[in-house]
């Protein structure tokens, strides 16, 4: 009767183990992938952000021909208004208004090509920060990614140790000798429970040694 209420008790504390060990296994497993399922999404929106990245500015350097070619043309504008200002005003001194009109319209060109330079400057930087920012972004999500494969790799290292003490537990379980089951009925020592209890709490360390504890900052 103690014979097999020990056998009972062993095989319960073994199916205990295996069946902690396949759980965290699977939890842990499905955790690890769903995270780095999420890091592929994330990594495949932010790809997404910076293809559409490349065509602003792509269009801001399409704008900045554009606003180059207008530089250029308003300068060389500037520069026969500039040119032609002297002689305007030699033939035209008789006409006062005349002259503060047309040094109007030069002060006007220039302002308007300070203005474009400024608004060019402040595109060209405003591209630069997007591209950094980009990039930034790309590489912080390329080390989530690279960690959370690392986890998976991890967590399928320890499931497979698991699975192997629980192997092992029933292993010795099964192959009891008779000196073993001798010390079991032992009425007065009782070295058989003392040893099994220990064996028990040995395996059960090395499982909980072997449990898997995901990361939260990676």
């Amino acid at each position: 009767m103690n014979r097999t209420l020990h056998r009972l008790l062993i095989a319960a504390m073994a199916m205990a183990l295996g069946s902690a060990s396949l759980v965290a296994m699977a939890q842990s497993s499905d955790d690890a992938k769903k995270a780095a399922r999420r890091a592929q999404l994330q990594m495949q929106q932010l790809q997404q952000k910076a293809q559409e990245a490349e065509a602003a500015k792509a269009k801001i350097e399409g704008d900045k021909t554009v606003l180059d070619k207008q530089l250029r043309e308003q300068t060389q504008q500037v520069a026969r208004l500039k040119g032609a200002l002297p002689k305007a005003l030699e033939s035209l001194k008789a006409s006062e208004a005349a002259r503060a009109e047309l040094a109007t319209t030069v002060a006007t060109l220039e302002k308007q090509l300070a203005e474009q330079k400024a608004s060019l400057a402040a595109a060209q930087a405003a591209a630069e920060r997007s591209t950094k920012q980009r990039d930034e972004q790309q590489a912080q999500l390329q080390r989530q990614h690279d960690a959370q494969l690392a986890q998976v790799g991890e967590c399928s290292a320890k499931n497979e140790r698991l699975v192997r003490l629980s192997g092992e537990l029933l292993d010795r379980y099964r192959n009891k000798s008779v000196s073993d089951v001798m010390k079991q009925r032992d009425p007065v020592f009782g070295l058989g429970d003392v040893q099994m209890f220990n064996l028990v709490q040995e395996y059960r360390d090395k499982a909980d040694a072997e449990r898997f504890s995901p990361s939260t900052n990676r």
